[in-house]
């Protein structure tokens, strides 16, 4: 789910869900009646105009995330296309989970990023919503994404999003059309930008610290620290009173400069679209809480008394049997500390089978929320580790970093450690481990199996690099500019090499284990000619392989292809452990 915020006169709120089959806008009172909002693709995100008439909404219509806009009336169901110019992608926001707010609080603007001038990164433009005409305030020469206004209107707010770290703030006057660099530092750094009020721009940011902290940016002033635990802050809301998150465990805790309060499950998330971020709703925090053996719920939290009120009751469709995981933490064989969630079959009396399941990024997350294929993974007998290995987001700025140029080197060791950690536990049978992944990590899998191949007994792997010098040369466009930094240079014979030697596709041959590979036929962040190649290669040398091919794009946004391909990887599972 993603949320909007509250809707007009208190009356309710809107966000996004997939009730229907697909991702699309909702309404929702409080007293808990709903519709919804249709309009084509599987809608990204939600924004409410300042007076609340129109919702605008992000939208995919093919899964290939070419980005169109699209304004809705609440009222009529009226839908206006802004932007929809097939091939050209268009972004509102920051996609972190601090805030953003892409129109200006005068009503007059909308800010929007469009990559039609030149497909290998994003411009900022504004568009007069008494005219209907755009012009193009910022011309980028990477990726350039608009957060918010300032509070008279006349100036944007703009991330500089090179790197997931590696960030930096302008400030654009829309009336003189002078740009300020707010952030100027030495070396990578974070800054995620939550909210431009009176006193200043509220930033979530890592200068000179390893952890993500709040600060008060003040243009011409050095920062202004607001909180710096030794942790990262997840978000920065602001509303009556400046409220962060912070992951801790299994739950999430809200804090003010005031107060403190402790939330039963995960209230924000560090990284990913939009979702997980708590906004106001008068003095009240709109949030989603998600944990593993519940369903995410929609909740009203008072951030000062913890006092709670659940809007929605989803749980209330799921099985009884779901089971939480046990956080736990190992080394790899360098001393790095891992940590894992591990969910342990209810009806587990002898030795099981495990699967490790690597989460996608390769700077994302495991977090203990509902995923509906661990749990059927679980309920078969079947144990999961999901571990949060280096490059991982929420274990400070250096392990996140520690990825980078790197893929396929150092991860090797920590996914082995894991391995080693399942084989120890008495209650898991050691020689039947399987592995799982999409994305990062399809390629982890994929490199699990054909570096590792005497540890796993059957694999999946989901929209996977299988050789990253050809995933560089078939990047989106506007990721080509990270490419060096992130994974490595293509044209330097050392990194050629280095690249050749990570790549599940030159060890494919020693892969033994039976392997189910999907992709989708849109998928533009990793293109689906490589998990072909692998088949044909596998297929070819007689491994036992199946793929099945998807319509959609990198992310599966339909219920029923989700629901097929939990199925079919459980199937495999079940079948080959």
């Amino acid at each position: 789910m993603t949320i909007a915020g509250a809707w007009p006169a208190q009356r309710g709120f809107a966000f996004v869900s997939d009730e229907s089959g697909r991702p699309q806008p909702w309404l929702r009172t409080w007293t808990g009646q709903k519709r919804m909002l249709p309009v084509e693709g599987a809608v990204i995100r939600l924004a409410w105009r300042p007076d609340q008439t129109r919702l605008l909404a992000v939208t995919d219509l093919t899964g290939a995330e070419d980005y169109r806009l699209a304004e809705l009336d609440p009222d009529t169901g009226h839908v206006d296309w802004i932007e929809a110019k097939p091939g050209v992608r268009h972004e509102v926001g920051v996609p972190y989970s601090t805030e953003s707010q892409p129109y200006s609080p005068d009503g007059r603007w909308l800010a929007y990023a469009s990559n039609a001038r030149d497909i290998t990164c994003f411009d900022v433009y504004v568009r007069d919503l008494s005219t209907g005409t755009s012009r193009m305030v910022l011309q980028g020469d990477d990726r350039y994404l608009p957060a918010c206004f300032s509070p008279d209107s006349r100036q944007l707010l703009v991330l500089r999003l090179h790197q997931n770290t590696d960030q930096d703030l302008f400030a654009r006057d829309l009336d003189t059309g002078q740009t300020r660099h707010l952030t100027p530092h030495d070396g990578p750094a974070k800054y995620q930008p939550g909210a431009w009020t009176e006193d200043g721009i509220y930033v979530c940011t890592t200068e000179g610290r390893d952890y993500l902290g709040v600060a008060l940016l003040v243009p011409g002033r050095p920062l202004t620290w607001v909180a710096t635990p030794d942790a990262d802050v997840d978000n920065v809301a602001v509303g009556p009173q400046v409220v962060w998150s912070m992951t801790q465990d299994q739950h999430t805790i809200l804090a003010t400069p005031t107060s403190t309060i402790e939330v039963r499950g995960i209230a924000s998330q560090p990284y990913g679209r939009d979702g997980f971020v708590p906004r106001f709703a008068g003095d009240r925090l709109l949030v989603q809480v998600g944990a593993a053996d519940r369903a995410t719920e929609l909740c009203l939290v008072d951030p000062v008394s913890g006092e709670s009120r659940q809007l929605t009751s989803y749980s209330d469709d799921l099985p009884d049997d779901l089971v939480a995981p046990q956080t736990v933490w190992f080394t790899n064989p360098d001393g790095l500390e891992i940590s894992g969630l591990l969910y342990r079959p209810r009806s587990a009396t002898e030795p099981v089978p495990a699967v490790l399941h690597i989460h996608g990024g390769p700077e994302g997350a495991a977090l203990p929320v509902h995923d509906p294929l661990i749990q059927r993974l679980v309920r078969a007998g079947i144990a999961v580790l999901a571990p949060n290995v280096r490059g991982s987001t929420g274990r400070g700025f250096a392990y996140q970093r520690l990825i980078y140029r790197d893929w396929g080197g150092g991860d090797l060791a920590d996914f082995q450690a894991c391995a080693h950690f399942l084989m120890s536990l008495d209650w898991v049978d050691g020689t039947r481990l399987g592995v799982y992944g999409g994305s990062y990590g399809g390629f982890a899998a994929l490199s699990c199996l054909s570096r590792l191949p005497d540890h796993w007994r059957a694999g999946v792997a989901i929209c996977a690099p299988v050789d990253l010098a050809q995933s560089i040369h078939t990047f989106p466009p506007t990721w080509r500019r990270r490419a060096v930094d992130w994974i490595g240079d293509v044209n330097d014979p050392a990194d050629a090499a280095r690249l050749a030697a990570a790549s599940p596709l030159t060890h494919a041959s020693a892969i033994k284990a039976p392997l189910l590979l999907v992709h989708g036929a849109n998928d533009t962040r990793v293109r689906i000619d490589g998990t072909e190649q692998i088949h044909q290669t596998l297929t070819k040398l007689g491994r036992t392989v199946r793929f099945i091919p998807l319509t959609g794009g990198h992310e599966v946004s339909e219920r029923t292809e989700l629901d097929r391909i939990d199925t079919a990887t459980l199937e495999w599972f079940t079948t080959h452990l």
